[in-house]
């Protein structure tokens, strides 16, 4: 497997001005010595839908991405427990990449431990090796570096030209705006014809492997990440210039990211005991594949609980293209939602929604279809805590194969958030606890060959850290052919009419990023407040 680091990534736009989402996080494991998813029916737009490349996924890919789901379900539980009433965001696809490098060099007992709490086989690491180098490979887009090259620089030249439109009009200069809004047309119509044949999105993993240039380590170890991982081998000098591997380290990461990631080792987290730093990263962006409107965002109440609320700015939005629709009872069954309703019914009507313990999901599909984010709401602002508890991995995915594709009328917030967490003691908790024993009893004994107590290896911190930007960019008002489609005509005498349902995130909710081919979950988290 080529390294990810150097897989040419690429981005395309759908219309003159898209809805964007960027995430980016790494995760990196320290050691020391001692001291698939039912696919939906597919939405398109009015064009036709980009071609995307066929992927098979395989028994190898299967199994690690449930593996990947459970150990995602457990590890978000066990943060939101000992984090509560806080924003939360992870790449739990990171953390299991980066760990699964680690777990390669346990052995006896620490293997064991790896293994039960990644939710892998034991016995089968080399086929889950071979499960996550496909799961990598399957979500990873083609694009030849040229046309990424010069979709990015029509980007950067598109969201200038859309500013200024969005000036113009603030300052009712019209003449100026439609002259702008002409120029950006004319770039969002070079964009989508590169677009043709190329994917979406824009997603990079890369993974690392900075090793103390004087120490050596099995080379059955480096062969089976190398295999499947495809890391970059960086020597550097831990034992004499510390500190310079660790800007080092940081400098990469920031590079992998676009340099939304930064300083991902604090200062004194590195030191001359380091003998190995596995970093991992992943950088997402990805445009909505029907964008939201700019000026109807504006600012409305978001409930933290029932008696506490908070200005928010909240963007909305008929979707009748890309979003699919569901209501879950406090039971976990499915909410019958009605496609029809009584004349005189109003859309809020509570007989349409769950009660006050189930919640509704909703799933947008980016550019591409291809990965989509899911948002779970609670029905009522203080249910979050009841959700969490009830997740399981099983019913999570139940509960998007059970989505449907509708027209929804949809408010969610625009929000960024940035998170880092060490997780040594969040991984300790779920059962993972020898490799971070000391030298004695971490068991990884599979990393160097050397067997002298002072050089064994054992896991120091695992740091983590997230960024997420949810927004929207344009000014195409989708929402006015679907309200034109839904007032019946007065003369007839209609009992019933057409029911779309109303999604508010105006309360503290899930909110995951998952690959819809593979059902990888590559992102998870939770929005409770614009402030921590």
């Amino acid at each position: 497997m080529a390294s990810t680091s150097n897989y040419p990534f690429g981005l395309t736009l759908g219309g003159l001005l898209v809805g964007s989402l960027v995430i980016a996080v790494t995760n990196v494991a320290v050691t020391k010595p001692s001291s698939v998813e039912r696919n939906h029916e597919r939405v398109v737009d009015d064009q036709a839908a980009l071609p995307e490349k066929i992927v098979v996924v395989t028994d190898e890919m299967a199994a690690a991405s449930t593996a990947n789901g459970q150990f995602a379900v457990d590890l978000y539980q066990r943060l939101a427990e000992t984090k509560p009433g806080e924003n939360l965001l992870l790449s739990p696809f990171s953390i299991s990449l980066a760990l699964s490098m680690v777990a390669e060099g346990a052995v006896d007992e620490t293997r064991d431990q790896m293994t039960d709490v990644l939710r892998f086989a034991r016995g089968d690491l080399t086929r889950i090796h071979q499960g996550q180098r496909g799961l990598q490979e399957a979500v990873i887009p083609d694009v030849p570096p040229e046309v990424m090259t010069k979709i990015a620089r029509l980007r950067a030249e598109l969201k200038s030209a859309n500013n200024r439109t969005e000036e113009f009009r603030g300052k009712q200069r019209w003449k100026d705006a439609r002259a702008s809004w002409k120029k950006g047309d004319k770039l969002a119509t070079e964009i989508n014809l590169l677009t043709t044949g190329t994917s979406a999105y824009e997603l990079k993993i890369a993974n690392s492997l900075w090793l103390e240039k004087s120490y050596s380590i099995e080379k059955n170890f480096l062969s089976a990440l190398e295999t499947n991982y495809g890391p970059v081998l960086f020597p550097v000098d831990f034992i004499k210039s510390p500190e310079s591997a660790r800007l080092q380290i940081n400098q990469w990461v920031a590079d992998q990211t676009n340099d939304r990631i930064q300083d991902l080792l604090p200062p004194l987290s590195i030191n001359i005991l380091t003998r190995l730093v596995i970093a991992n990263s992943v950088y997402f962006k990805g445009d909505w594949a029907q964008p939201f409107e700019s000026s109807q965002t504006r600012p409305e109440r978001f409930h933290q609980s029932n008696d506490r609320s908070i200005d928010v700015p909240m963007m909305h939005q008929w979707n009748w293209r890309s979003a699919c629709y569901g209501a879950f009872q406090s039971d976990g069954e499915l909410f019958q939602t009605p496609h029809e309703i009584k004349f005189e019914l109003k859309d809020d009507d509570p007989s349409l929604y769950p009660d006050a313990q189930g919640h509704t999901m909703l799933a947008l599909d980016y550019q591409g279809h291809k990965l989509q984010m899911i948002f779970l709401v609670p029905q009522s602002a203080d249910g979050l805590l009841s959700l969490e508890k009830s997740l399981t991995h099983d019913k999570l995915q139940r509960w998007i194969d059970q989505l449907e594709k509708r027209l929804v009328v949809i408010t969610i917030p625009k929000y960024s958030l940035k998170w880092s967490c060490e997780l040594s003691e969040t991984l300790r908790s779920l059962g993972m606890a020898r490799p971070f024993a000391g030298p004695e009893e971490s068991q990884l004994d599979a990393v160097s060959p050397s067997q002298r107590p002072g050089n064994r290896f054992w896991v120091s911190q695992v740091q983590h850290q997230t960024f997420i930007d949810v927004s929207e960019i344009g000014t195409e008002a989708a929402a006015a052919t679907a309200v034109g489609g839904e007032v019946g005509d007065e003369a007839l005498e209609v009992k019933t009419r057409p029911f779309h349902p109303i999604f508010k995130a105006n309360k503290p909710f899930v909110f995951l990023i998952r690959d819809r081919t593979t059902a990888s979950i590559l992102f998870a988290g939770r929005y409770v407040s614009p402030k921590d």
